[in-house]
């Protein structure tokens, strides 16, 4: 039987507070790599440069963004106005609404991260759900699943349809504050937008090419970049996903159903600890800063309820090829076909925990 894994309260007591100048340098780090990748993608003479410099954005756009991120969680700052307010700024260049993302990710996804109907990141169709698709709609699913598609899915199910100017129909409520976030993060698009065309007139430069390299090119990749990581944080052929609450709640979803993914040439330690993934999901309170260490203690108390592993091609194709649709009355993931490709235990909880 296995250990029962320290609580939110507990794991959140294993860790220091951050303070407030390490948070702003990290702040203010990543807003000038954003800065640097723009200045370069918009001045620099030859094209080997400026696509440097477009990587540079992009990667300044998803360093910002996870920021923005745990500000939204309320674990960046210790204040909560520090937190809304600089958690808004540094979503500016993912063009995320701070407030959609806050109901999308915090109350839906964490709240309720792999019970299909709730949970609206990557959860797979059933093969009777799929087969009554239109045929687009079959063939884009398709390609989501295609091992590179995490881009457009990202770009066109979660940040168009949920995470900019957002529908009743899509998030099930229409407030104000979604509106005005919406409006703040497209007066953000259009300053950057006209600092484009503004260098592109006054530089002589092609204003279609600027537009490419540095907006353009970088907001595709930083797409790309995060329907990936949420892609491999919740599908696996060993994750299971839920359609029965009850099951759900039975299996601790929030522990059993994320993984803690390592990535090729330790790139995952330039991400702010986010891969650290089943710590954050027992508590996202847990401060980036201390989420490994939080890792640790997590991992040592809940061994074998914990999937870890580090990602690489075998592996990764390995899940590309088994996670199409999933059969949720039986626990398994299925092909396109409908064939059985793995089937999942899905790890439930200790008694009485």
């Amino acid at each position: 039987m296995h250990a029962a894994p320290p609580s939110r309260k507990s794991l959140q007591q294993t860790v220091e507070p951050a303070g407030i100048l390490r948070p702003l340098l990290v702040l203010g780090f990543d807003a000038g790599l954003f800065g640097v990748g723009l200045a370069l993608a918009l001045l620099a003479g030859s094209l080997g440069l400026k696509l440097l410099g477009s990587a540079l954005i992009a990667a300044g756009i998803v360093r910002l963004f996870l920021v923005g991120h745990e500000a939204c969680h309320g674990s960046y700052f210790a204040s909560d106005a520090l937190n809304q307010v600089l958690g808004r700024l540094a979503f500016l260049p993912s063009m995320t609404a701070f407030s959609l993302w806050d109901v999308g990710h915090n109350v839906a996804h964490h709240g309720f991260n792999n019970l299909k109907g709730r949970d609206q990141v990557w959860t797979p169709f059933s093969k009777e759900e799929f087969d009554r698709l239109p045929r687009a709609r079959r063939i884009i699913e398709r390609v989501y699943r295609s091992g590179v598609g995490w881009g457009l899915y990202y770009f066109i199910e979660l940040w168009w349809k949920k995470l900019y100017f957002a529908t009743r129909k899509e998030i099930g409520s229409a407030r104000l504050k979604y509106k005005l976030d919406s409006v703040l993060v497209t007066i953000g698009a259009l300053v950057w937008a006209a600092t484009v065309v503004l260098v592109a007139v006054r530089t002589r430069q092609n204003v279609w090419l600027l537009a490419a390299v540095s907006f353009a090119l970088p907001f595709a990749l930083w797409n790309s970049v995060m329907g990936f990581v949420v892609f491999v944080h919740h599908t696996h052929p060993t994750i299971a996903w839920f359609q029965k609450r009850q099951d759900w709640q039975r299996a601790r979803a929030y522990l059993s159903a994320t993984a803690n993914v390592h990535l090729p040439l330790r790139i995952d330690r330039l991400m702010h600890g986010i891969m650290e993934h089943n710590a954050h999901h027992v508590n996202p309170r847990v401060s980036m800063f201390s989420l490994r260490r939080a890792q640790r203690v997590l991992m040592e108390r809940a061994t074998g309820e914990v999937l870890s592993y580090r990602l690489d091609w075998r592996t990764y194709r390995d899940c590309v090829r088994r996670c199409k649709l999933y059969d949720y009355a039986n626990h398994a993931w299925l092909d396109f076909r409908g064939e059985v490709t793995a089937r999942v235990a899905p790890r439930i909880a200790v008694a009485a925990t």
